[in-house]
């Protein structure tokens, strides 16, 4: 008897070592996000913090031609790394579906920015896009309160984000009860849409692929097409600065006001010198803390507080005249760190 007894306390001894171990062993993490671009800085200002906080490491990931393809080779090759969760800004969420479940079969995945909401994803991480859009929505009203027509510069429109802050300001225009969440019905990308019984005008949406040198090309030509258009706005992160510099070029900025999307500095420079209505931040370095956090506490079998819809909701700022000064100086910090890191990354 008694040496069953020694057995057994053994036993537990042994399971109780490889459960510490398993609960402290460092993870790798993969952080890929939807293409190069300024916007992910701040994301990159969380990462040491959280390497050392949590006892990871992580892989910040940048496709640099934004595509889903190059997500997809960056996903094959961490799963076949052995890595512990991946979380992604997905780029086209209905095709890449099928596959990101496949891959859930074996790592967990969260979604940060740009939604797969029908994946099997742990959690979605970030603003709700359509509630920010409805924001847009409620600026655009008091840019032209006598209405006028407005266009859209965007990446592309089949990325989540894209998709539910168009339709955001489009459903706020046209006067439709207010929802948090998207309802899932996508207004065609067609000219000369009437918004609002006709009063507002969605004269274009324009995209390039995400190929940031075609933006501000993009800008140029809508303002040539539609010399009666009153407004832009920039819905992508380095959409903004194509059409700031649009402005500035053609001497509009007394003429046509211009709105736009996340922090670029450009844009918050813009909105200091009353060059620019607003812009609607979100907060990237969030996205990494909880994404990540999130992955790390599930692969160790922890508590993920996830709630039940799995929407970990980052609010969005609207950022006006009125707050600039104390926005951007957090920004700021934020790009600074978050540059530094990328540069030591890459003389790796």
């Amino acid at each position: 008897m008694k040496r069953v007894v020694v057995v057994l306390i053994a036993a537990l001894l042994i399971f109780s070592a490889v459960m510490v171990g398993a609960a402290d062993k460092k993870l790798r993490i993969a952080y890929i996000t939807n293409g190069p671009y300024n916007f992910w800085t701040y994301s990159a200002a969380a990462v040491k913090g959280l390497e050392k906080n949590l006892n990871i490491s992580i892989d910040f990931l940048e496709p640099a031609n934004g595509t889903a393809q190059e997500q997809k080779q960056m996903i094959e090759a961490e799963v076949a790394r052995g890595v512990d969760g991946i979380a992604i800004s997905v780029v086209d969420p209905d095709n890449a579906t099928p596959f990101l479940n496949d891959v859930m079969q074996k790592v967990p995945m969260v979604m940060f920015d740009s939604d797969a909401p029908n994946s099997n994803r742990l959690a979605y991480v970030g603003m709700s896009n359509y509630a920010t859009g409805r924001m847009a929505g409620k600026a655009v009203q008091k840019v032209l309160p006598n209405g006028g027509g407005f266009a859209i510069i965007v990446g592309r429109m089949d990325a989540q984000n894209a998709i539910e802050r168009r339709q955001g300001i489009i459903d706020e225009l046209n006067g439709k009860p207010y929802a948090a969440q998207y309802p899932g019905e996508m207004t065609p990308n067609d000219p000369n849409i009437a918004l609002g019984g006709g009063k507002w005008t969605l004269l274009d949406t324009r995209t390039d692929g995400g190929d940031q040198s075609k933006a501000k090309s993009n800008a140029e030509d809508t303002i040539l097409k539609y010399p009666q258009m009153k407004l832009m706005v920039g819905m992508w992160s380095y959409s903004s600065p194509a059409i700031l510099s649009a402005l500035s070029d053609a001497k509009l900025f007394k003429k046509m006001k211009m709105m736009g999307f996340d922090m670029e500095p450009e844009l918050l420079q813009a909105v200091k010198d009353g060059n620019a209505y607003a812009a609607f931040g979100q907060d990237p370095f969030q996205y990494c803390v909880q994404a990540i956090t999130i992955l790390a506490n599930a692969a160790r079998g922890k508590a993920t507080n996830v709630p039940a819809d799995k929407l970990v909701d980052v609010p969005a700022l609207e950022i006006t005249s009125k707050n600039i000064d104390k926005a951007w100086a957090a920004y700021k910090q934020q790009l600074a760190t978050g540059d530094a890191y990328l540069k030591a990354t890459a003389a790796q």
